[in-house]
């Protein structure tokens, strides 16, 4: 029955070594980048949010959907770089995943300093109204 067994070539020529070269080096920097980027900006504002009692608004929402996003951008991304048979093409997408891991890894950093600026501008009309009610002005 040759409907029922499965190839494991795709009957066309193997993948080139850039190919390969790229996916790879792709992978690795995707996961250095996850390791020594994300994981310690996101215990830098969870720290952060712990020193100030909860006072800080992270926006943990927008947070996780930006980096499900990016991240399974870059998987797909190193997915086709695998899957391509052409080694510039192949390169191309893997740069392509290592940026959106590297943009979307900074976004947490972004948007937590734009809930802080946004928080501030609350909080000095604010303190501005409890001085004068102090003051008697």
């Amino acid at each position: 029955m040759p409907f029922l067994s499965r190839s494991t070539s795709s009957g066309g020529r193997p993948r080139p070594r850039a190919v390969w070269a790229a996916a790879v080096t792709g992978a690795v920097l995707v996961l250095l980048i996850l390791v020594g980027l994300l994981l310690p900006i996101l215990g830098l504002i969870g720290a952060a949010d712990g020193a100030t009692a909860g006072a800080l608004d992270v926006p943990v929402g927008s947070i996780v959907v930006a980096l499900l996003v990016g991240y399974v951008l870059a998987l797909l991304f190193l997915v086709v770089s695998v899957r391509s048979r052409n080694g510039a093409f192949s390169w191309v997408m893997s740069v392509a995943a290592v940026i959106s891991a590297l943009l979307v890894s900074l976004w947490p950093l972004l948007a937590v300093a734009l809930a802080g600026v946004d928080q501030t501008t609350e909080v000095i009309p604010f303190i501005q109204d409890l001085i004068a009610r102090v003051t008697g002005g």
